[in-house]
């Protein structure tokens, strides 16, 4: 009943909150997909005891519009920009949105344009 809850939720959430991105994985073509925009800060600490705050933009992504999961170095664009997927801190590039896993939470970073 949650995970259907969820998946429910997850639509609504795409039709009224989503942007159109294209997204190109390394190997592939660009494909239109929605996606919600988000961020999420990063905070590692060196062996020297320096911190560091990364802040990524997040392009939340419903699993069945990509073939594949998302990898280091596939692209997304939006409002004009280019951001690069990428793994801040040696955390990985993506995660799951929710605990059902219906959408990846990917992590990239701005590289040019807007």
């Amino acid at each position: 009943m949650i995970k259907s809850a969820i998946e429910h939720m997850r639509a609504i959430q795409i039709e009224r909150l989503a942007a159109e991105i294209g997204y190109t994985p390394l190997c592939g073509e660009k494909l239109p997909v929605r996606a919600v925009v988000g961020r999420t800060v990063f905070r590692t600490t060196d062996e020297s005891g320096v911190w560091t705050r990364i802040e990524t933009r997040d392009f939340i992504v419903p699993k069945g519009q990509l073939a594949s999961e998302p990898q280091v170095g596939d692209e997304i664009e939006f409002l004009g920009g280019t951001y690069e997927v990428l793994a801040p801190g040696g955390e990985p590039c993506w995660r799951w949105s929710d605990s059902f896993r219906t959408a990846y939470r990917i992590h990239a970073k701005h590289t040019g344009g807007e």
